[in-house]
């Protein structure tokens, strides 16, 4: 049990980690805190059984927080491929427009 608890620990902070490019706003502060009061609730609990569950409650929560980080981070990159398809777009229109007047001009 102790194992996959510190297995499901390095999975929340591997993604965790592969998430920190979408910055969303007071995400450091989320893991900061859960991080300090899973700190205090470890240290006042002895009983082995109880320290699993409460490391297995912590875990969820950390994997909320890593699903709302990659829910923004996708819907970030979404907007990014809509900004970049509006530029080649227009671009395009831009090229159109220039071989017109170039035709025009000859």
């Amino acid at each position: 049990m102790r194992q996959t608890a510190i297995a499901m620990l390095a999975l929340v902070v591997l993604l965790s980690m592969a998430s920190f490019p979408a910055k969303v706003s007071g995400a450091t502060d989320e893991y900061e805190s859960l991080e300090f009061f899973l700190d205090q609730s470890l240290k006042r609990v002895k009983d082995s059984e109880k320290r699993a569950e409460i490391l297995n409650r912590y875990l969820i929560k950390a994997l909320g927080l890593v699903y709302q980080q990659n829910q923004e981070l996708i819907r970030l990159q979404r907007q990014l491929l809509d900004a970049t398809q509006e530029l080649r777009d227009i671009k395009k229109k831009e090229i159109r427009e220039m071989e017109i007047q170039i035709q025009k001009n000859q």
